[in-house]
């Protein structure tokens, strides 16, 4: 794992018992956490700049060592009440029945059972319905076939459909890892087809195979998150979409945001390719309009006019 995505996982779940445990030892902290009593003052250090920004009283977690004993202080932000969206309460929902589940705390937490709580019969709305979380990404059927095949250096045969170029091919592909990463399962490796690293969604292989050939070595460095890094060759994407397509400002990398005089929003980003921003639209409606460039207009009208024969209505 990046260390420093485990480093902030273990943050996540210090912090909380470090307030329930003031005083304990740093080498206690190191046993409970199973890291050197290096890595916990390093952690502890990291902690000491989280906050608001100001930087002043009250504005960052204080952290305090005297001899080999720890205390820690949240800052007085973290007291005031909060006005959360439904979106940023799902998320410390979930974030805070990971760390109950994680066992890391002790049985019985009361204060963060009674934030789970509180949070639940929040999003649960006026009627208290119960929250419930699908948190299983589409292609975990195939994640148990993958695991060893990864371990084990397997190449893997596999049918997969494009989402940007809606194509199905068939690849060969030595792999390297396996990584969640926006809700979904990528398997990360070298696609003999491209000639070149890849990141495939497991939701998006149609079919499978694993064979007995040995793939040669990962690369030593860790192969980057498989998220979309805008660059300079990518087409520049302007489109005016309406408040309820707001959504859409959580699929791509922005680079401008306009607020328009009739309420409309004026987006502008880059796409890997205009298929794929015309994908995109498609599932937007009549709630957007492409601004420029105009050949995303045509990719749009013929990705409508292929959806209406599907259907008979062309």
């Amino acid at each position: 794992m990046n260390p420093t995505l485990a480093r902030l996982q273990r943050l996540l779940v210090m912090v909380p018992w470090l307030l329930d445990h003031p005083g304990v030892h740093v080498e206690e902290v190191a046993e409970r956490f199973d890291v050197a009593p290096g890595d916990v003052l390093d952690d502890l250090d990291v902690l000491g700049y989280c906050g608001l920004p100001g930087y002043g009283g009250g504005d960052l977690i204080e952290v305090s060592i005297s001899g080999d004993r720890v205390a820690v202080r949240m800052a007085e932000f973290f007291a005031r009440p909060l006005a959360l969206s439904v979106r940023e309460g799902l998320a410390l929902l979930m974030a805070a029945r990971a760390t109950r589940d994680s066992g890391i705390l002790a049985e019985g937490h009361g204060p963060l059972e009674s934030a789970i709580d509180k949070l639940t019969d929040h999003l649960g709305g006026p009627a208290g319905l119960p929250v419930v979380l699908d948190i299983d990404a589409g292609g975990s059927d195939l994640l148990r076939r993958l695991m060893p095949a990864v371990a084990d250096q397997r190449v893997v045969r596999i049918t997969y459909r494009s989402a940007s170029k809606e194509e199905t091919t068939v690849r060969e592909v030595e792999p390297w890892a396996l990584r969640s990463t926006g809700g979904a399962w990528y398997l990360q490796g070298y696609c003999r087809m491209a000639e070149d690293a890849r990141a495939f969604r497991l939701d998006r292989i149609r079919d499978l195979g694993v064979s007995d050939e040995r793939a040669p070595d990962p690369p030593d460095e860790p192969p980057r998150p498989p998220v979309y890094e805008p660059t300079d060759a990518d087409p520049v994407v302007v489109i005016d979409v309406g408040p309820e397509s707001a959504w859409i400002t959580d699929h791509v990398v922005l680079s401008d945001r306009e607020q328009l005089a009739d309420g409309r929003l004026r987006l502008t980003f880059r796409a890997a390719t205009l298929e794929w921003a015309a994908s995109l639209l498609v599932r937007l409606g009549a709630t957007a309009t492409v601004v420029t460039p105009d050949a995303l207009r045509d990719v749009v009208r013929a990705r409508v006019e292929d959806v209406l024969v599907n259907y008979g209505q062309g």
